[in-house]
């Protein structure tokens, strides 16, 4: 809880700039290579138990019960640019990257690469029980430093979209207004069937469904994959959210938002235990070369969606490249961009509002569904 807490403590010094992942993964490496930290100890807690039998499923579900259905209907062409951007990537991650730096780490970086702590804590899942803790520790060192990546890619690519407004080189378009729901579905959501336990249990059926159609689905040559466990729990919460049976944002409405973030980050110091020294260095030529390759085929392909779409090819890159990076990574971006311009306060407000939503939406997409999605059917492939 510590060092997580200094991670975070520096990231918000720094505006996002510094991945508290990345803190507080240096600092578990430092404990446990100077034996300071038990290699054992963060298994003892029986946290990481937690995390794999119940934290996981949960915060799926509540991740599905954030998707805002019309908001990404109505910036459709940002969400378009966004997922070929992840086909670049995939793309890339089967081809370029495998040749150059193995096909394992290639792999193992790709599902990071495409969104958050998520995706990147399932294909660390998945390397451990494959018996591979050095990929397992690879990925989350991927989702630590992805930020030296894509943040600044997403600062300059802003800045420039928002300067070529200025300039008159570049068109805002209509303003994109999405309505408000009138009335909201409900199914078997009585005022007595109220509180944190009911929410919590709701959730559960709603994973235990999920669970139910991938194991029905196992075994089946391609659908298998497109119904694994996780993918199911991310539907199942988008679907019972639709109907009105689980609230939006269950699991902050649950008051369990911040449990569940543990369980869940308490795999990520555990596959670090058992690694030398020499494996550490044997992982900066691919982390390094994995992360640039991926930025540069991600914004590549969004910008081949955007030329389609008619989508300027600045915001493209920048709408691409938030897969690295997510929420409030994003909005800082923007505020800060916006915030330098050189203008009057009505042309700031008027781009603001015009850049902020394809960004958000944009990383919206990819770290929070997108991303489930890819790593779901990349992870069975690696190992």
């Amino acid at each position: 809880m510590l060092f997580f807490s200094v991670g975070d403590w520096v990231s918000n010094l720094t505006k996002s700039k510094v991945s508290g992942m990345l803190i507080a993964m240096l600092l578990y490496l430092v404990g446990f290579q100077t034996g300071i930290i038990p290699a054992s100890s963060i298994n003892d807690t029986g946290i990481p138990a937690i995390a794999s039998n119940f934290a996981i499923m949960l915060i799926l579900v509540g991740m599905g019960t954030m998707i805002h259905i019309k908001q990404l209907v109505a910036q459709w062409k940002t969400v378009v640019v966004a997922l070929v951007g992840l086909v670049g990537l995939a793309l890339c991650s089967f081809t370029i990257s495998s040749w150059l730096f193995g096909r394992e780490w290639a792999l193992c970086a790709s599902a990071p690469i495409s969104g958050g702590i998520i995706a990147g804590q399932m294909t660390s899942q998945a390397a451990l029980d494959a018996g591979r803790a050095d990929l397992a520790a690879f990925a989350m060192l991927v989702i630590g430093c992805q930020g030296f990546v894509g943040i600044p890619i997403c600062n300059f690519f802003t800045r420039m979209y928002c300067n070529g407004i200025l300039q008159g080189k570049i068109q805002m378009g209509e303003k994109i207004v999405v309505g408000e729901e009138t009335h909201k579905r409900s199914l078997l959501d009585f005022k007595w069937m109220a509180g944190d336990n009911t929410i919590m249990l709701k959730m559960a059926v709603v994973g235990w469904l999920g669970y139910l159609v991938s194991y029905a689905c196992s075994g089946i040559p391609i659908i298998s994959n497109l119904t694994n466990a996780n993918i199911m729990y991310l539907v199942m919460g988008i679907i019972f959210c639709v109907l009105g049976f689980l609230p939006a944002n269950a699991h902050v409405k649950a008051h369990m938002n911040g449990l569940l973030m543990v369980a869940v980050l308490s795999v990520v110091p555990g596959s670090l235990a058992t690694l030398s020294l020499q494996d550490l260095l044997n992982m900066i030529v691919p982390l390094v070369g994995t992360l640039l390759v991926g930025a540069a085929f991600v914004c590549l392909f969004g910008a081949i969606a955007g030329k389609f779409l008619k989508v300027h090819w600045t915001m493209a890159f920048a709408i691409a490249i938030c897969c690295t990076i997510g929420y409030p990574g994003t909005q800082i971006i923007v505020d800060e961009v916006v915030r330098s311009l050189d203008c009057d306060e009505e042309t700031r407000v008027e781009i603001y509002e015009h850049v902020l939503p394809q960004i958000i939406v944009s990383g919206f997409t990819s770290v929070t569904v997108a991303s489930v999605f890819f790593a779901g059917i990349i992870c069975p492939l690696i190992f």
